[in-house]
Parts: C-alpha cells; sequence; structure tokens
C-alpha cells in the first residue's frame, strides 16, 4: 500500500504543472478562410490544421510547429505570423471583431526558411524548417523577454499571411479562431524518468494485486 501511495503521489505530482496548459496544442478546421481574406481559397498552405508550441525550461527554447492544408511555400507570398503575449499584450484585430487574441511580440517563419522577431531582428539560420506541409521554428527564449507573465505561461496565436495583400485583408485564418493557446512543458530528463518508473510500479503493483 505504502507503493501505491507513493506511485500516485509521484503521478499526481507531475500532474501538476501541465494541468493549465494545452497539452497538445491546438486543432483548426479545414477551409476556415477569414471571409475578410483577399487571397485565394485555393491556398492550403495558408489554411492552419494544427498547431503547437514547445517551452524547454531547461534550454529555454521555444519550438513553434504549424501544419498546414499543403505543401509550405506553395503560395509563393505566402508566410506565417505567430503573436505571443508575454504579458502586456493587447487585441490587435479588435476591428474585425476578433478580441481574444492578444499579442505584444510577433514571430515571422517564412518558407525559405528565414524568420524574424518584430522589433528584434532576424532568426539564426537553421532557426526555421520545412518538411512538406509543416513548417517549424526554434526561438530562444532570451528573445521574448517577459512583459509579466512567467515563460511558461505565454500564449500563442498563429495567422498565415498573404504578402500580395496589405493590412487585414492578406490574413487567412487564425489558430485558434479568437483565442490564444499555452505552450506544452518539455519535462527535465530526471523528472520523466521519475514519472516513468512511478508508472511501471504502479502496473506492477496492479498486475500483483489482480493475481492475488
Amino acid at each position: 500500500m505504502r507503493f501505491l501511495v507513493s506511485a500516485s503521489t509521484t503521478l499526481a505530482l507531475l500532474g501538476l504543472p501541465l494541468a493549465s496548459h494545452a497539452l497538445d496544442g491546438i486543432t483548426d478546421l479545414q477551409g476556415d478562410f477569414l471571409a475578410t481574406f483577399a487571397g485565394s481559397s485555393s491556398s492550403h498552405d495558408l489554411d492552419v490544421l494544427a498547431a503547437s508550441v514547445f517551452y524547454n525550461p531547461s534550454t529555454d527554447l521555444f519550438t513553434l510547429t504549424a501544419t498546414l492544408d499543403g505543401a509550405v511555400g506553395s503560395t509563393a507570398t505566402g508566410f506565417y505570423v505567430w503573436g505571443v503575449n508575454r504579458g502586456a499584450g493587447t487585441a490587435g484585430f479588435a476591428s474585425l471583431g476578433i478580441n481574444g487574441v492578444r499579442f505584444d511580440r510577433v514571430i515571422i517563419l517564412r518558407p525559405d526558411l528565414t524568420g524574424s522577431i518584430g522589433g528584434v531582428g532576424a532568426l539564426p539560420a537553421g532557426s526555421v524548417t520545412v518538411s512538406g506541409n509543416v513548417i517549424t521554428g526554434t526561438v530562444s527564449g532570451s528573445l521574448l523577454p517577459s512583459t509579466g507573465f512567467n515563460k511558461m505561461d505565454y500564449t500563442f496565436n498563429l495567422w498565415p499571411r498573404d504578402g500580395a495583400f496589405a493590412g487585414t485583408a492578406a490574413i487567412s485564418d487564425f489558430a485558434p479562431n479568437n483565442a490564444n493557446f499555452t505552450a506544452t512543458p518539455v519535462p527535465e530528463p530526471g523528472t520523466a524518468v521519475l514519472g516513468a518508473l512511478g508508472l511501471a510500479g504502479l502496473l506492477a503493483w496492479r498486475r500483483r494485486q489482480s493475481n492475488s
């Protein structure tokens, strides 16, 4: 019984830091182009299907990944903007009736494997990768200093743009539609091992109980 309590406690403690975060990122409806988008609905690479952000506190790195409905780069003038709310975010798209998308910094990822941060400058070479319909960016937390939030509590939204158009008419989609989402924490190696051991022990105890 003592072991059961220990294993259960371990699992509960491991779960606590994750409970308030979006563990699997977000998914977004296929073909939900904004009515205000001036581009083409055939720009499938500007239609978000899924988005995730992972944060590793030990390396202070954010990894932002987007899955699109078409091969990244199919739209020659397309690119991807991630809005980040570090604590002082404002509703920059209130004119569209979208008040839940709040940000105080933007990260731009491009199909040509370049990227930049608004107000900061270009991302280092190798920060952006593309594989089919997935584009990923790795950003040092040092480039995203807090404006009030703990880094684990930063929130994000992704909106692709077609650079052939200006203003909000260039935005094809918001993911999520009218909200932000938080990052998935990358567990410390020692914590992950502890959790695995606790779970293995709990399962072994249950097997012994069922066989007795």
